[in-house]
């Protein structure tokens, strides 16, 4: 083993000094030494590394190893050299630590893309821990901290490890040192900064040198490349994945196109300077040459426009192309005004033009409702209405019933039904208005932008409609069984 853990004084009364390391961890990175390893040379095939010093001998400092358990390991390094190019190594690099055995690379608490040529590296339970969240928000000053605050309470401890000793079992408390004050004189070093530890993320991300011979990046690359699809697949453009963008402008990455498919999976996704087809259509036409990518039906938030062009990569199968509902019912609630009274009853309503339950779902889901098998707790009639009525009924049951799209003549009738029961001015004399202005602020439900969004909405609603039949366009979970034995 290369750890060496600093054992504690026979002494009844240590000195602070030498209890503020007990517990501490030495590494000798000597693979020669401590496992009888010849290592290659990364340069030259027929060369091999020859020890020559370590870093503590030549300079007298040592090598730390950051974790979120405590203070740092220190590292004594040894530096090698190749017999035949005379090329220098470090015993912790990442390309020393990718072709020596499993169980000697154990030994060393770093793993092999994060063994970077830098001051100091990160432990295991660091990185596992930021390769969680820095994807998704990158933010490294948050990581920085927990590594100094490790150390923080580490040091705390053993202050009242220290003081508590002494109170209880020496009489002469005025005899005795007081503990070394943080960042004494044997703290040479300090955790990285958020940005330091950002960019060795990245670095890392992009580094090969581990025992697959892969990066992540290459691995995530060819994980989406190798997804496919024989039934649906959706493409959209967000601006979201792009806020945060590093060189947001120089680079000309104003958006994400992205394919995601009826798995859950993304086929595909890529930086492009404008939500223009243009700027994505090679990257729709490299999809689309696939072989396990041959879809029956396309969603898309712009459907029936560029219709012309999604029938050209995929012209060896019918594509259906339909418009996402989401898009489609988007387009008229983002004029209404949230804060009005009647907000939730007009987008309820809304919904109901739109697509109705199953009726065998919604039988079954009534009576689970009232037997209390859904929730435990058995529903009236009352009870029911009222959570019909609530935000809850979506959040909860929604989930479990299917929704089947209604007929395109029927949507623009219910849709008009729909304007004018909740529209507060008089524009038809035939189709009186029926609703009331905000009790609190008197403002109307409707914007200016309202009435011409359902007008689109009832020319799209020919392009809302389910492809194929409802048993291939949903996937059956099956209830899981649980055990009623008792032990």
């Amino acid at each position: 083993m290369l750890t060496i853990t600093m054992p504690a004084s026979k002494e009844d009364h240590m000195s602070p000094h030498c209890h503020s390391i007990v517990g501490q961890q030495l590494l000798d990175v000597d693979w020669k030494k401590m496992f009888g390893l010849e290592v290659n040379c990364p340069r030259c095939p027929a060369g091999t590394l020859v020890n020559e010093r370590t870093n503590f001998s030549k300079n007298t400092i040592s090598f730390p190893i950051y974790d979120l358990d405590g203070p740092p390991r220190w590292c004594m390094l040894m530096s090698m050299a190749c017999s035949c190019c005379r090329g220098q190594h470090h015993a912790n690099s990442d390309q020393i630590l990718c072709q020596i055995p499993g169980h000697a690379r154990c030994s060393y608490f770093v793993e092999t893309k994060h063994a970077l040529p830098k001051n100091s590296n990160m432990g295991k339970v660091a990185t596992q821990v930021f390769d969680l969240p820095m994807p998704a928000c990158g933010n490294g000053d948050l990581c920085s901290r927990l590594l100094h605050n490790a150390t923080n309470r580490s040091h705390l401890e053993k202050v009242e490890n220290c003081d508590s000793h002494v109170k209880a079992n020496c009489s002469n408390i005025s005899g005795f040192k007081p503990h070394i004050e943080k960042d004494g004189s044997f703290v040479t070093a300090c955790p990285p900064l958020g940005d330091s530890i950002r960019d060795s993320h990245d670095e890392a991300c992009s580094n090969g040198n581990n025992p697959c011979l892969m990066s992540d990046q290459d691995q995530h690359t060819r994980e989406i490349q190798s997804v496919g699809s024989a039934l649906i697949f959706a493409q959209d453009c967000t601006h979201e994945v792009t806020k945060n963008f590093f060189q947001k402008k120089r680079s000309g990455a104003n958006a994400l196109w992205d394919a995601g498919t009826d798995t859950g999976e993304i086929a595909c996704a890529v930086l492009v300077p404008s939500t223009k087809t243009q700027d994505f259509a090679h990257a729709a036409q490299q999809l689309s040459n696939r072989s396990n990518f041959k879809p029956s039906v396309m969603h898309s938030d712009t459907w029936p426009s560029k219709n012309e062009f999604w029938t050209r990569p995929f012209d060896e199968k019918e594509l259906h192309g339909r418009l996402g509902l989401f898009h489609h019912i988007q387009r008229i609630t983002r004029t209404l005004k949230k804060k009005h009274a009647d907000h939730f009853h007009a987008v309820d309503g809304l919904l109901k033009c739109i697509c109705e339950h199953n009726e065998e779902d919604y039988e079954k889901l009534l009576s689970a409702l009232k037997n209390g098998t859904l929730s435990g707790t058995k529903h009236t009639d009352d009870d029911t209405a009222d959570l019909r009525a609530s935000k809850a009924f979506r959040q909860r049951c929604n989930k479990c019933l299917r929704k089947e799209i209604r007929q395109p003549m029927l949507i623009s009738q219910m849709l008009d039904d729909w304007h004018d029961r909740f529209k507060c001015s008089l524009t038809n004399p035939s189709r009186p208005a029926s609703r009331r202005l905000d009790p609190l602020t008197g403002d109307t439900l409707f914007s200016s932008k309202t009435k011409e969004a359902v007008f689109n909405c009832k020319e799209k609603a020919c392009c809302l409609q389910d492809p194929l039949p409802l048993d291939q366009m949903h996937s059956d979970h099956p209830q899981p069984q649980f055990s009623t034995r008792i032990e």
